[in-house]
């Protein structure tokens, strides 16, 4: 064997994770590409949308609209409330931070009770300025939804993502 591997042998950078998501309008089960790690690419400073392909999108109100499945959906990373990742492989590469402490968060759609990474010498009332990214992590995680929905909705995971910014309040479980 030469010095230098073969491309074919080192694995690609592209990934492909099954994700969940929510924002306000939809429930949406497909696919996320990633480069690399899906637990940093989703923090990424420079990306403004998730593709996901192969979704299944169910309205969280009946509209008279069915739920449907296009080829590929673009949403505003903003704008999604929270979202999972139920691979197995995807949870393998995720490190949890030393200190964790049960939170219950409030958000529009749902309730979130589970562990949150409370990093340095972070309290309660400043745990979030410590994380660095939109989204971070709750382990172990129970959801209750406040709104019914026309798909199938996990009530727990072992991986749940928050975006900081669509938290209403949140206290020590």
């Amino acid at each position: 064997m030469g010095l230098f591997a073969d491309a074919s042998s080192m694995g690609s950078p592209i990934q492909k994770h099954r994700v969940l998501v929510a924002n306000d309008l939809q429930w949406i089960d497909g696919q996320l590409e990633t480069l690399g790690d899906p637990n940093n690419y989703i923090n990424q400073d420079t990306l403004d949308v998730f593709t996901i392909s192969e979704p299944r999108i169910a309205p969280w109100a009946f509209t008279g609209l069915p739920s449907s499945r296009p080829n590929e959906i673009i949403l505003a990373r903003e704008n999604v409330q929270f979202l999972l990742f139920p691979g197995e492989e995807t949870f393998g590469q995720f490190h949890a931070a030393p200190r964790r402490e049960m939170l219950i968060i409030n958000l529009n759609l749902a309730i979130v009770r589970g562990s949150a990474p409370f990093l340095s010498e972070a309290k309660l009332s400043n745990f979030l300025d410590f994380w660095k990214g939109l989204y971070f992590p709750v382990t172990d995680a129970r959801i209750h939804f406040l709104s019914p929905s026309a798909g199938e909705l996990p009530t727990q995971d072992q991986l749940v993502y928050i975006n900081r910014r669509a938290i209403q309040s949140y206290t020590h479980a």
